[in-house]
């Protein structure tokens, strides 16, 4: 094969050149970059055959050819480019290291020293796009957040602290934190009040105490630490105490324990609960409301504190408002038979309003037609608990209304002509005396 002008790199052709030892110039460097890679290949092919040939021969001069071929042509591979640069599809490229941690985190520092919250919010960026291993990077961005304002991210960072394992925190002792999981309820806080957000943020202040409160590091006015172990055995003493007057049924017994408990341990949740369930029975529906909702800010993802301040606004005939709070617990447990009874309850009773509302509606319309037109009109009596049956229907009582405007205008009218010929009569018989 002699050489030839410019062809577009085929098999066949490749294949020729490279066993007769020809050339040929190729199209483009597309195609050199083709040729570059099927030389590679046939020079491979050739080494295995050659391979398999000193296998099988039993001479040893073959053998030792075979081998010098083979050594050749694993020599000249590397060389088989050709001038060109070889392709980057088999060839991966080298990859930067990935950013140190400790730079970033010296950096974000700078920024902070300086008050630049929002350079320093872009350096926590980064660190939390890194795999996080510890709470204290997304910490730092909910506290650059709150300067900045940005006060539901504030919230999205310090929901994501709380998944992480609570440790011991320094340097915001004046803030009343010793704990990652107490900075974060108290950054929480004050996210939730800027928001408008007051319970929320009531809540999370609450929680923020429980968690110093159950490391006994709380102190009291003279700065003394306060004994939590002793404070809390003598809250149990008493909650045992009323959970045996609550099984007598002695609620105002078991009450007084509760409270008694409570004065050792506001934050117990478990006496909350139980003095709840003691002024449920006793159907003192406003102090047991403000329990149910102590439970609920305590700890915002236990069911039984929806339930009882569903059963409640319930027992009060708020309907709208025990629906919304049971529908919320509902989602938290789908499961519970209790909730589920008493949202069934609720919602009948919502519907059983409403459809008296809606038959209350004609009667009204019907009732000023009627005072306008001064005419006698059938009116259903919505509000009579008797109803009309017959033939195994039926249907509310109706009445007639008698009295209309125009009748009242007319008594009226008829008792002031009274008066007045009254009058007149009175003041003859005094002139003729």
């Amino acid at each position: 094969m002699s050489n030839v002008g410019p062809v577009k790199a085929t098999r066949e052709n490749l294949y020729t050149a490279d066993r007769t030892g020809t050339s040929i110039e190729l199209y483009d460097n597309r195609d050199r970059l083709v040729r570059d890679q099927w030389v590679k290949i046939m020079k491979l092919r050739i080494v295995r055959e050659k391979l398999e040939e000193c296998y099988h021969s039993q001479s040893v001069n073959h053998m030792q050819n075979c081998r010098a071929l083979v050594e050749r042509y694993l020599n000249d591979l590397p060389k088989a480019r050709m001038g060109g640069r070889p392709p980057t599809l088999y060839k991966k490229e080298p990859q930067a290291p990935p950013p140190d941690p400790a730079y970033i985190l010296a950096e974000a520092q700078e920024y902070l020293k300086e008050k630049d919250f929002k350079g320093a919010l872009e350096k926590f960026d980064e660190l939390c796009a890194l795999p996080v291993q510890s709470p204290l990077p997304l910490l730092s961005r909910a506290t650059c957040r709150l300067q900045l304002s940005q006060y539901e991210g504030v919230l999205e960072d310090c929901n994501k602290v709380l998944k992480f394992l609570n440790s011991d925190l320094t340097g915001h002792e004046e803030e009343g934190c010793t704990t990652v999981h107490s900075l974060a309820l108290l950054r929480m806080a004050k996210a939730y009040k800027e928001l408008g957000r007051l319970d929320e943020a009531k809540s999370a202040l609450m929680r923020r105490n429980v968690v110093e409160h159950k490391l006994g590091r709380t102190t009291n006015d003279e700065g003394e630490d306060e004994n939590v172990e002793e404070k809390q055995k003598a809250a149990e003493e008493w909650k045992e105490k009323g959970n045996k007057e609550f099984k007598n049924e002695n609620w105002s017994a078991a009450l007084d324990c509760y409270r008694n408990g409570l004065s050792y341990d506001m934050y117990s949740v478990k006496l909350h609960s139980n003095a709840c369930m003691a002024l449920i029975n006793l159907k003192r529906w406003a102090q047991a409301l403000k329990h149910a909702e102590q439970c609920i800010a305590l700890e915002p993802n236990w069911v039984k504190g929806y339930y009882m301040k569903g059963r409640i606004l319930s027992n009060e005939s708020k309907l709208e408002q025990a629906q919304q709070v049971l529908q919320k617990a509902a989602q938290m447990e789908p499961r519970n038979k209790q909730i589920k009874g008493l949202l069934e309850e609720v919602n009948s009773r919502v519907e059983y309003v409403e459809s008296r509302l809606r038959r209350r509606k004609p009667k009204e319309q019907q009732e000023k037609t009627a005072e306008d037109s001064g005419t006698e009109q059938a009116v259903e009596d919505v509000d009579s608990d008797e109803d009309y049956c017959q033939d195994g229907t039926c249907s509310p009582k109706t009445v007639k209304v008698r009295v209309t405007r125009k009748d009242i205008m007319n008594i009226i009218v008829d008792l002031c002509a009274a008066m007045v010929g009254v009058a007149m009569v009175w003041w003859f018989v005094r002139q003729e005396a």
